[in-house]
C-alpha cells in the first residue's frame, strides 16, 4: 500500500482552504517530520489541480533560493524559472505551487505576501514551527498574515483502523459512546486492535508497513530510522541548545514512568542544576517540531481552560507512542522487546502506565483538544489532587483519568467535583474494560479516548 493511498481526514481540511480561503492565503500544513505533510500535499495536487509543482528547501539550489529574495518584482521570470527548473507547466488559477520544509528557509514564507497578491497560483506550506521565531527575529524576516494554519498529526485510531480495511467499527464506537452502552462481546475485539495501535503508532511507513506484512520487526525498523531522523535535526539545528533538546527528549520515557511519584516532568532529573530559564527554549523547540506534546498545568480550572497556565509546570509526551516504544527500548531487537511481546501473545496488562498515558494524549490532540492537566499540593509540596487530563465540552470542564491495571482510583475526580461543583461536568476514567457509568463518572475503554 503506497503512503499516498492512506486515508486522511486532513484531506478535508485541504479542500474547505481551497473553496474558502485561496488563493487571498497560503495553506500552512504544521507537522513533524514523517508525519505525512508532503504525501498529503501532493496527492492534493495532483487530485485537485491541472499541475503542482514541490519546492523542497532542503534540497533546492541557490538559484531556486535567490528567486525568492531577488526577483520578487518581477514574477513573470520568477515562475518562468521556477517552470524550467523543475520541469512543470504552471497553469494560471489551475496549479498548486508546494513550499516544502518551509522552516528550513523563512525568507520563502515573508515571500508568500507578495506571491498572494499577485493571486496566479494557489500556495501550499508545509514544515514546522522549530526555530522560526529565532531566526525571524534574527533576521528580521516578516511573517505574513495570510496564512490559514492546520495541524497535522500521526494517523488516529479511525484513520489506523481504515489502513487495516475497517470502516465499520468507528461508527459503532461513536454510537456507543453517545448512549454509553457497553460493546459486549465486541469490546475484545476493539481492543486487540487498539493494542496493534499503540504498538505500530500512527507514522504512515510504520502503518502502511504493519498493513502490507504484520510484521513487527519491519515496522520497528521504519520507527528507528524516524527517530534517527529525529536526532539528527536536532544536532543540525542552530537555534537552541542541541544537548538539552536531546536531553529532554531522552528522559520523556523515564519521567512518564515516574507519573506515580511524580506529577510533572522534573527537569532536576536531567540535571540537579537544570533550570526552566535553561531548557525553557529547547521544550519549546521539540513543541514546534510537534516531536512532543506538551501539557501545562492549569491553577484554577473553567470552562476556558486556555487561563492561569503554568508555563513551568508540565508534563511532555512524545507525539506517537509507536515511536515512544522505540524510544524507551533503545535499541535493542524488536524480539526483546516486552511491550511487542505482550501485544503479540494478548497479555497487555500495561503496568507500563506510561504508554496508555501517551496514547491517550495523543488521542486528544488529534481530537484537537489542549493538553491540560490539575494538581494540588499541600504544604510539602505533596501531591493532594490530580487529574490526568481535562477537556471541555458542552461549556463543562471534563477531568478525564487514564488507570493502567485494574486500579479505579477515582479519589481525585470526588475531590475535583466537590472543589469545582458548577464547573465540572461528566467525569471520565480510561481503564481496559467495556463502558460502565456510576453516577456522574463514567467509566470507558481507552480506545474511546479517540472520540472525546
Amino acid at each position: 500500500m503506497p503512503e499516498n493511498k492512506l486515508k486522511r481526514k486532513i484531506y478535508a481540511e485541504l479542500l474547505r482552504w481551497k473553496h474558502e480561503y485561496a488563493p487571498g492565503y497560503a495553506l500552512f500544513i504544521k507537522g513533524a517530520r514523517r508525519v505525512g505533510k508532503t504525501t498529503i500535499a501532493e496527492d492534493f495536487g495532483r487530485n485537485e489541480y491541472r499541475s503542482f509543482v514541490t519546492i523542497n528547501f532542503q534540497s533546492a539550489n541557490d538559484t531556486i533560493r535567490d528567486l525568492f529574495v531577488n526577483s520578487l518584482l518581477d514574477l513573470e521570470y520568477f515562475y518562468n524559472v521556477i517552470q524550467m527548473q523543475y520541469g512543470v507547466r504552471l497553469h494560471e488559477r489551475e496549479s498548486l505551487v508546494i513550499l516544502d520544509e518551509i522552516q528550513l528557509f523563512p525568507l520563502a514564507r515573508q515571500a508568500l505576501k507578495s506571491l498572494l497578491a499577485d493571486g496566479r497560483y494557489d500556495f501550499i506550506e508545509t514544515g514546522s514551527l522549530a526555530g522560526i521565531t529565532k531566526k525571524t527575529e534574527r533576521e528580521e524576516i516578516l511573517i505574513p498574515s495570510e496564512e490559514y494554519a492546520i495541524e497535522m498529526f500521526p494517523l488516529d485510531f479511525e484513520e489506523f483502523l481504515w489502513a487495516m480495511g475497517d470502516e465499520m467499527t468507528m461508527p459503532i464506537l461513536r454510537g456507543s459512546y453517545t448512549n454509553l452502552k457497553a460493546l459486549g462481546s465486541l469490546h475484545k475485539d476493539v481492543f486487540r486492535r487498539f493494542r496493534e495501535y499503540m504498538c505500530v503508532g500512527g507514522m504512515p511507513q510504520a502503518v502502511v508497513k504493519y498493513a502490507e506484512k504484520k510484521d513487527f520487526e519491519t515496522v520497528d525498523f521504519v520507527k528507528k530510522g524516524i527517530l534517527a531522523l529525529y536526532r539528527n535535526d536536532i544536532k543540525s539545528q542552530e537555534e537552541e541548545n542541541g544537548s538539552y533538546i536531546g536531553n529532554i527528549l531522552d528522559n520523556v520515557p523515564s519521567e512518564l514512568s515516574k507519573h506515580e511519584k511524580s506529577s510533572s516532568f522534573k527537569l532536576s532529573h536531567i540535571n540537579k542544576n537544570a533550570r526552566y530559564r535553561e531548557y525553557g527554549g529547547p521544550l519549546r523547540w521539540l513543541e514546534e517540531a510537534m516531536i512532543v506534546n506538551v501539557a501545562r498545568s492549569v491553577s484554577d480550572p473553567s470552562p476556558a481552560l486556555t487561563l492561569d497556565l503554568d508555563d513551568e509546570r508540565f508534563k511532555c509526551y512524545l507525539l506517537d507512542t509507536g515511536l515512544l516504544i522505540n524510544l524507551s527500548f533503545g535499541d535493542g531487537s524488536y524480539m526483546d522487546n516486552d511491550f511487542y511481546k505482550a501485544i503479540l501473545t494478548d497479555r497487555l496488562h500495561v503496568n507500563e502506565g506510561m504508554f496508555v498515558e501517551n496514547v491517550v494524549a495523543q488521542c486528544l490532540r488529534s481530537n484537537g483538544h489542549k493538553l491540560l492537566f490539575y494538581v494540588e499540593y499541600d504544604a510539602k509540596g505533596k501531591p493532594l489532587m490530580e487529574i490526568d487530563f481535562l477537556i471541555r465540552k458542552d461549556r463543562k470542564v471534563v477531568p478525564v483519568e487514564a488507570k493502567s491495571g485494574k486500579s479505579f482510583a477515582v479519589k481525585s475526580l470526588h475531590n475535583f467535583k466537590d472543589k469545582f461543583t458548577n464547573r465540572v461536568g461528566l467525569q471520565y476514567v480510561l481503564h481496559d474494560g467495556d463502558i460502565q457509568r456510576d453516577g456522574e463518572i463514567v467509566y470507558l475503554p481507552y480506545y474511546m479516548a479517540s472520540v472525546l
